[in-house]
């Protein structure tokens, strides 16, 4: 599988650019017209591929048996039939020896053998370097056993296993050991963190992590079903220190696709023709780093290119694109790439949640929907359906200091909310509207900004904001500069991300002097009127924010919030002093993890989630960070 997928990705029907080469593994030359006598359907080439293989059917195919041993280099064509050898070993002998391919992307094919052989048995591939004996990793049971909340010895008997390996496979099993562990996870494109300490190893075993430790694994649960993995990472550091006079511990920080995320470059063309979807299938098959998709949302399926794309630069910045543009969520998971759409039924059945399920403590009304603690359960994921009875859950308080989620309502108007959320969505459909049309290029030229010529319609930075603010009936002046004073003078500004909404405004300065604008686009993104100098989809697209920028608020914006500028005294600037309010909880008691925070001690009294939800009315999700 691992040749395949460097030869033709899986495609039955992949063409060799520049060469004679056809089908699943490229057939080229008398090979190829062999099999076109025979046939090319995937069913043909199957067949034809066993004859050439095994040298059979070969009267019926016309496949001639093609395998050459290059012993003793590589492995006998009897020992590659009974899979004598590691995946590296069964990888590189059928590449030479039946493909009969060059091998300077011998590598590619030996990662995705790798990848395809963990993904398929549940257990980390041998590799014909390894030095020790390899930990088996046991799959996990993510099933919940309908009603297993009323049994109490379903939450009882903890069980917890700790695994470090290096970049080979080979692993060392710590959970004899003390170790504590505190993970986090979120619903957004940025890596999940864990922090892992083992306690007292000895010197070799400790040295060994440290010098070549490359992933960590965390199982833990409670003995029966409510087991299994609840963090998978890359290592970014280790750190040896002395607790006491008596205890050494070595603290792991981990990251969960950080690689994937952080390091993997796309650099390709996409034919037109295909749909999100299969781009998206596509980014992962060519991943260096292995990344399998988990959750994907059908609305990545039916739109298709109408033209062919090259894709140069960070993976993880098109997946975001790809999900920017679909309106979905995207985030990973151990290991595993989710797109989802809030609208969308997670999968699996919703999880009840109560006191005798592993619920602790009080939980706590939040302006989105709830927040609280249970016992440490792996079958609890992000965006995973809870149901808890909302006669548990403690209300929130009104801050009677300060503003709270949603403004109050007045006589005149009772729908400040959906005011908001509506004006700032026409800003950003418009704003998605634009970049997502090949018919809308970058000029400055004062002919063209803001014009349509010969079926192309032109922007440069602030005529594009101007353009979708006023479609959606704010007004904004023309020219960067005088928008940036107009924010200055009647606004907000220095606004920090963390706090920043999709529709504000982002500048970027030479000095004092503002020299371009974007609308923000939530979770770190921005949609704008790039440069002429980028190829033609991109001069108007969106993208990653980046460099030293300063955020906005019009006093435009501001009002369509439903707000106020706040004056010297830090009081509204109007009369309306009717209190402020927040949504109810869900009508059924229904909420969807958006940040889970495991928490646990194998030898003390820690054991446990920390989870914020979000309920069903859905809306714009809060900000969750590590």
């Amino acid at each position: 599988m691992g040749n395949v997928e460097q030869e033709s990705s899986f495609d039955p029907n992949e063409y060799e650019t520049g060469g004679d080469g056809f089908g699943l593994f490229q057939w080229s030359y008398d090979r190829r017209r062999q099999l076109e006598a025979y046939g090319t359907d995937l069913q043909h080439q199957l067949n034809f591929f066993w004859s050439e293989l095994t040298g059979k059917d070969s009267s019926s195919t016309g496949g001639e048996y093609t395998w050459k041993d290059s012993t003793p280099t590589y492995l006998s064509y009897d020992d590659f039939m009974s899979g004598k050898g590691s995946v590296d070993q069964l990888t590189e002998t059928f590449c030479v020896s039946w493909e009969r391919a060059g091998t300077p992307m011998m590598q590619n094919r030996i990662k995705a053998a790798n990848k395809y052989y963990s993904q398929f048995s549940g257990t980390k591939p041998d590799s014909a370097n390894s030095q020790s004996e390899n930990i088996t990793i046991e799959a996990t049971n993510y099933q919940v056993i309908a009603n297993s909340q009323k049994y109490g010895d379903v939450l009882f008997g903890r069980r917890y296993r700790v695994t470090v390996s290096d970049a080979q496979g080979n692993g060392i099993d710590v959970s004899q050991l003390r170790c504590t562990f505190n993970i986090v996870k979120t619903i957004q494109m940025q890596p999940n963190t864990g922090e892992i300490v083992i306690y007292n190893l000895n010197a070799k075993t400790e040295n060994a992590i440290m010098m070549s430790g490359a992933r960590v694994t965390v199982e833990a649960g409670y003995e029966g079903s409510q087991f299994g993995l609840i963090f998978d990472g890359d290592i970014l550091q280790t750190i040896r220190e002395k607790e006491d006079s008596t205890t050494y511990k070595l603290t792991i920080l981990a990251l969960d696709s950080d690689r994937a995320l952080n390091f993997e470059i796309a650099n390709y063309s996409i034919v037109k023709g295909q749909t999100a979807r299969s781009i998206l299938d596509h980014i992962v098959s060519a991943s260096e780093n292995p990344v399998f998709l988990g959750s994907i949302s059908d609305k990545l399926e039916g739109q298709t290119l109408t033209r062919g794309k090259v894709l140069f630069g960070k993976a993880s910045d098109y997946i975001r694109q790809i999900a920017k543009t679909y309106g979905l969520q995207c985030y990973m998971d151990d290991g595993k790439l989710n797109l989802i759409h809030m609208d969308d039924l997670p999968e699996g059945e919703a999880f009840e949640l109560n006191p005798e399920s592993g619920l602790i403590g009080t939980p706590q009304q939040t302006d989105f929907g709830i927040s609280g603690q249970c016992l440490l359960n792996p079958q609890i994921k992000l965006n995973t359906l809870i149901h808890m009875d909302n006669s548990l859950v403690r209300a929130k308080q009104i801050n009677v200091n300060g503003n709270n989620t949603v403004p109050g309502a007045t006589s005149t108007n009772s729908d400040i909310k959906q005011t908001n959320s509506l004006v700032r969505n026409a800003i950003i459909a418009e704003a998605k509207r634009l970049c997502d049309d090949p018919n809308v290029r970058y000029s400055e030229d004062e002919n063209l900004r803001g014009k349509t010529v010969d079926g192309i319609t032109y922007y440069d930075c602030s005529i594009f904001v101007k353009h979708c603010y006023e479609t959606a009936g704010l007004d904004l002046l023309d020219i960067t500069t005088n928008q940036w004073q107009q924010v200055k003078a009647k606004g907000l500004y220095n606004i920090d991300i963390q706090a920043a909404m999709a529709g504000d405004l982002v500048f970027w300065f030479d000095g004092d002097v503002c020299y371009h604008v974007a609308i923000y686009g939530g979770n770190n993104d921005v949609y704008a009127a790039r440069s002429k100098n980028k190829s033609a989809d991109e001069q108007v697209s969106y993208g990653p924010i980046y460099g030293e920028y300063k955020i906005g608020r019009p006093e435009s914006l501001i009002r369509a919030d439903g707000g106020e500028l706040p004056s010297a005294s830090g009081q509204s600037t109007t009369d309306n002093s009717a209190q402020g309010t927040f949504r109810g909880l869900d009508k059924d008691g229904i909420y969807r993890t958006i940040s889970l925070n495991f928490v646990g001690d194998t030898r003390g009294n820690d054991w446990f989630i920390n989870f914020t939800s979000i309920d069903q009315l859905g809306g714009t999700i809060p900000i969750v960070s590590n």
